[in-house]
């Protein structure tokens, strides 16, 4: 039988700017849903197209301090009264922008409905484009990420009583999410990227794997710089398939970054098309 799937985007998504010279783009986002819809990905039965939802701020809370949401609330609106750099905004990788708050919760609100789509079991996969946060800290920004959304889908699916594997293939360390869990033996963490040696955010490696009941649940595999699709490929099919077999979660978390891509401008992997498709 076909596999469920749903598509989570709304041209909100798109809208806001970070800034003139960011490399992260979500206009971007658009560019991709008009792609897929002119492939006509759509137009199966077992293919929905949904307009994701806002987080509420409960939701935001299951993660992020109430002075950090207010503060991206605040900065989000223009409110001069605010200090920027207290929760790590400022020029370079967070600017404060227009809408952010607004952006934000967006982002956040699709990864759990996501969620939420799987635990009431309308769908067997969901995509949310615009999520994949994984560097926002419980009281600051950082890299790029101002809420953390796969952590607070994650807790959304840990509040059914369920098991998760969390699987990062983004080029940078999933660090916000293995921070919060790396405790705990009820999410397994597998993050494979290029090495903190070389890349921000100069964490996950092989040391790395959990403390206390956590202890063995957080994995890491640091790549050299210029990896290509045999090499990646023989790595990821070492570690994550049996892990995820010994460890048989309820559901999969993937972060799918694609700055492994050999041509990103920021990072240092070298995957094609092709050994990226493998590893999805």
């Amino acid at each position: 039988m076909a596999r469920r799937t749903a598509f989570l985007y709304d041209d909100r998504m798109s809208h806001h700017v970070l800034s003139d010279s960011h490399p992260m783009r979500p206009i971007r986002l658009k560019y991709t849903y008009e792609l897929l819809q002119g492939y006509g990905a759509f137009d199966a039965e077992n293919s929905r197209l949904v307009s994701p939802r806002f987080a509420t701020e409960n939701e935001a809370l299951s993660y992020h301090t109430p002075e950090y949401i207010e503060a991206v609330r605040a900065l989000g609106s223009g409110d001069s009264s605010m200090n920027p750099a207290a929760h790590n905004f400022g020029p370079g990788d967070n600017p404060p922008y227009e809408g952010m708050y607004d952006a934000a919760m967006l982002s956040t609100g699709s990864a759990v409905q996501a969620a939420e789509m799987l635990i009431s079991d309308e769908v067997d996969a969901a995509f949310s484009i615009s999520g994949g946060l994984h560097h926002a800290m419980p009281n600051y920004a950082y890299g790029f990420c101002v809420f953390n959304d796969p952590v607070i889908a994650i807790k959304r699916f840990l509040a059914e009583g369920m098991r998760v594997a969390y699987v990062d293939i983004d080029c940078h360390h999933g660090d916000g999410v293995q921070s919060i869990f790396y405790d705990t033996d009820a999410v397994l963490t597998i993050s494979i990227h290029e090495s903190g040696r070389y890349l921000f955010p100069g964490t996950g490696f092989e040391e790395e794997i959990g403390v206390g009941q956590g202890a063995g649940y957080s994995v890491n595999v640091p790549l050299a710089p210029y990896t290509d699709d045999e090499t990646y490929m023989w790595a990821f099919e070492q570690v994550v398939p049996p892990l995820l077999e010994a460890f048989w979660p309820d559901v999969v978390v993937t972060q799918l970054g694609i700055d492994a891509y050999y041509g990103d401008p920021l990072t240092h992997l070298a995957l094609t098309t092709s050994g990226y498709l493998q590893v999805v």
